[in-house]
Protein backbone atom coordinates (compact mmCIF):
# COMPACT_ATOMS: atom_id res chain seq x y z
CA UNK A 1 0.00 0.00 0.00
CA UNK A 2 1.17 3.81 -0.93
CA UNK A 3 2.23 5.61 2.01
CA UNK A 4 -0.38 8.79 2.69
CA UNK A 5 0.85 11.82 3.30
CA UNK A 6 -1.58 15.17 3.40
CA UNK A 7 0.68 18.23 3.85
CA UNK A 8 -0.98 20.70 6.45
CA UNK A 9 1.52 22.84 6.48
CA UNK A 10 5.25 23.18 6.17
CA UNK A 11 5.87 21.48 9.66
CA UNK A 12 2.75 19.56 9.24
CA UNK A 13 1.93 16.39 7.80
CA UNK A 14 -0.79 13.99 8.49
CA UNK A 15 0.78 10.18 7.56
CA UNK A 16 -0.98 6.99 7.23
CA UNK A 17 -0.01 4.04 9.93
CA UNK A 18 3.20 1.95 9.66
CA UNK A 19 3.72 -0.74 12.47
CA UNK A 20 6.49 0.81 13.06
CA UNK A 21 5.31 3.37 14.75
CA UNK A 22 3.44 1.55 17.59
CA UNK A 23 6.24 2.85 20.03
CA UNK A 24 5.88 6.77 19.31
CA UNK A 25 2.02 6.33 19.62
CA UNK A 26 1.92 4.11 22.86
CA UNK A 27 4.10 6.54 23.95
CA UNK A 28 1.54 9.63 22.79
CA UNK A 29 -1.42 7.75 24.47
CA UNK A 30 0.18 7.06 27.53
CA UNK A 31 1.50 10.74 28.19
CA UNK A 32 -1.85 11.83 27.05
CA UNK A 33 -4.04 9.24 28.89
CA UNK A 34 -5.39 10.97 31.83
CA UNK A 35 -6.90 13.58 29.54
CA UNK A 36 -7.93 11.68 26.87
CA UNK A 37 -9.74 8.81 29.31
CA UNK A 38 -12.04 12.30 30.07
CA UNK A 39 -13.52 11.82 26.59
CA UNK A 40 -12.56 8.63 24.59
CA UNK A 41 -13.94 4.97 25.65
CA UNK A 42 -10.45 3.31 24.20
CA UNK A 43 -7.79 4.81 26.21
CA UNK A 44 -8.25 2.74 29.39
CA UNK A 45 -7.87 -0.45 27.06
CA UNK A 46 -4.24 0.79 25.79
CA UNK A 47 -1.97 -0.74 28.16
CA UNK A 48 0.81 -1.82 26.34
CA UNK A 49 3.04 -0.86 22.93
CA UNK A 50 0.94 -4.10 21.72
CA UNK A 51 -2.29 -2.52 22.05
CA UNK A 52 -1.19 0.41 19.78
CA UNK A 53 0.37 -2.33 17.38
CA UNK A 54 -3.32 -3.37 17.20
CA UNK A 55 -4.76 -0.41 16.71
CA UNK A 56 -2.11 0.47 13.67
CA UNK A 57 -2.76 -3.18 12.13
CA UNK A 58 -6.50 -2.93 12.56
CA UNK A 59 -7.04 0.66 10.98
CA UNK A 60 -4.43 -0.64 7.89
CA UNK A 61 -6.77 -3.35 7.41
CA UNK A 62 -10.27 -1.14 7.20
CA UNK A 63 -7.97 1.59 5.40
CA UNK A 64 -7.73 -1.22 2.79
CA UNK A 65 -11.92 -2.14 2.90
CA UNK A 66 -12.30 1.74 2.44
CA UNK A 67 -14.06 1.53 6.15
CA UNK A 68 -11.97 4.03 7.86
CA UNK A 69 -9.43 6.23 7.11
CA UNK A 70 -6.46 6.98 10.80
CA UNK A 71 -3.95 9.09 10.35
CA UNK A 72 -1.26 10.03 12.37
CA UNK A 73 -0.41 13.95 12.82
CA UNK A 74 3.26 14.93 12.20
CA UNK A 75 5.08 18.01 13.85
CA UNK A 76 8.56 18.07 12.06
CA UNK A 77 8.81 14.57 12.14
CA UNK A 78 7.61 13.96 15.48
CA UNK A 79 3.71 12.19 16.14
CA UNK A 80 1.52 14.69 18.50
CA UNK A 81 -1.97 13.54 17.39
CA UNK A 82 -4.17 11.32 15.24
CA UNK A 83 -6.91 12.12 12.99
CA UNK A 84 -9.15 10.07 11.15
CA UNK A 85 -12.84 9.07 9.24
CA UNK A 86 -15.16 6.98 10.80
CA UNK A 87 -17.84 5.15 9.54
CA UNK A 88 -16.80 5.92 6.18
CA UNK A 89 -19.49 5.08 4.01
CA UNK A 90 -18.50 5.18 -0.18
CA UNK A 91 -22.09 4.37 -0.97
CA UNK A 92 -23.39 7.05 0.61
CA UNK A 93 -20.32 9.19 0.61
CA UNK A 94 -20.19 10.14 3.95
CA UNK A 95 -17.86 9.89 6.91
CA UNK A 96 -17.41 11.40 10.83
CA UNK A 97 -14.32 12.74 11.65
CA UNK A 98 -12.48 11.86 15.09
CA UNK A 99 -9.32 13.65 16.44
CA UNK A 100 -7.23 13.91 19.59
CA UNK A 101 -4.34 16.34 20.46
CA UNK A 102 -1.40 16.06 22.77
CA UNK A 103 -2.13 18.62 25.61
CA UNK A 104 0.95 20.09 25.15
CA UNK A 105 0.15 21.34 21.26
CA UNK A 106 -3.34 22.66 21.75
CA UNK A 107 -5.02 25.86 21.43
CA UNK A 108 -2.50 26.88 18.60
CA UNK A 109 -4.16 25.84 15.65
CA UNK A 110 -2.64 23.02 14.65
CA UNK A 111 -5.74 20.57 14.99
CA UNK A 112 -8.16 23.11 13.35
CA UNK A 113 -5.39 23.32 10.00
CA UNK A 114 -4.95 19.57 10.03
CA UNK A 115 -8.91 18.99 9.83
CA UNK A 116 -8.64 22.03 7.46
CA UNK A 117 -6.60 19.44 5.17
CA UNK A 118 -8.78 15.87 5.94
CA UNK A 119 -11.66 17.90 4.70
CA UNK A 120 -9.88 18.81 1.41
CA UNK A 121 -8.73 15.26 0.79
CA UNK A 122 -12.13 14.37 1.58
CA UNK A 123 -14.11 16.42 -0.90
CA UNK A 124 -11.74 16.68 -3.51
CA UNK A 125 -9.64 12.59 -3.19
CA UNK A 126 -12.52 10.30 -1.55
CA UNK A 127 -15.13 12.46 -3.29
CA UNK A 128 -17.64 12.63 0.15
CA UNK A 129 -20.17 14.48 0.23
CA UNK A 130 -20.78 14.99 4.07
CA UNK A 131 -18.78 14.86 6.78
CA UNK A 132 -19.70 14.96 10.76
CA UNK A 133 -18.16 15.67 13.77
CA UNK A 134 -19.92 14.62 16.79
CA UNK A 135 -18.06 16.27 20.18
CA UNK A 136 -19.26 15.83 23.79
CA UNK A 137 -21.23 18.98 25.05
CA UNK A 138 -18.71 18.99 27.90
CA UNK A 139 -15.70 19.29 25.35
CA UNK A 140 -15.93 23.06 23.80
CA UNK A 141 -12.25 22.37 22.61
CA UNK A 142 -13.30 19.67 20.47
CA UNK A 143 -16.71 21.32 19.24
CA UNK A 144 -14.91 24.36 18.96
CA UNK A 145 -13.12 23.44 15.98
CA UNK A 146 -15.81 21.93 14.03
CA UNK A 147 -17.70 25.74 14.49
CA UNK A 148 -14.54 27.79 13.35
CA UNK A 149 -14.59 25.41 10.00
CA UNK A 150 -18.01 26.29 9.07
CA UNK A 151 -19.90 23.11 10.27
CA UNK A 152 -23.45 23.21 10.77
CA UNK A 153 -24.86 22.57 14.13
CA UNK A 154 -27.66 19.86 13.44
CA UNK A 155 -28.65 19.03 17.08
CA UNK A 156 -27.65 16.82 20.14
CA UNK A 157 -27.44 13.52 21.25
CA UNK A 158 -29.11 12.52 24.53
CA UNK A 159 -26.85 10.44 26.59
CA UNK A 160 -24.98 8.68 23.46
CA UNK A 161 -21.65 7.26 24.62
CA UNK A 162 -20.73 5.95 28.37
CA UNK A 163 -17.12 7.00 29.26
CA UNK A 164 -15.39 7.02 32.66
CA UNK A 165 -18.64 6.62 34.54
CA UNK A 166 -20.57 9.00 32.94
CA UNK A 167 -23.01 9.86 30.01
CA UNK A 168 -22.35 12.33 27.52
CA UNK A 169 -24.35 14.31 25.45
CA UNK A 170 -22.80 14.59 21.91
CA UNK A 171 -23.56 17.82 19.48
CA UNK A 172 -23.77 16.72 15.96
CA UNK A 173 -22.39 18.65 13.28
CA UNK A 174 -22.08 18.60 9.47
CA UNK A 175 -20.65 19.52 6.69
CA UNK A 176 -22.15 18.88 2.78
CA UNK A 177 -19.16 19.53 0.47
CA UNK A 178 -21.11 22.50 -1.26
CA UNK A 179 -20.92 24.32 1.29
CA UNK A 180 -16.93 23.29 1.83
CA UNK A 181 -15.18 26.46 1.24
CA UNK A 182 -11.48 25.83 0.18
Amino acid sequence: MKDLIINVSDCIKLRGWKPEWADELFRLTDKNRKYLQQWLPWVPGVKTREDSKKFILKSLREQKKGISLELGIWFQDKLFGCLGLHHLDKKNKKAAVGYWLDINHQGKGTMTLSVKALMKYSFQNLNLNRLEILAATQNPKSFTIAERLGFTKEGTLRETEFVNGRWFDYIVYSLLKREWKE
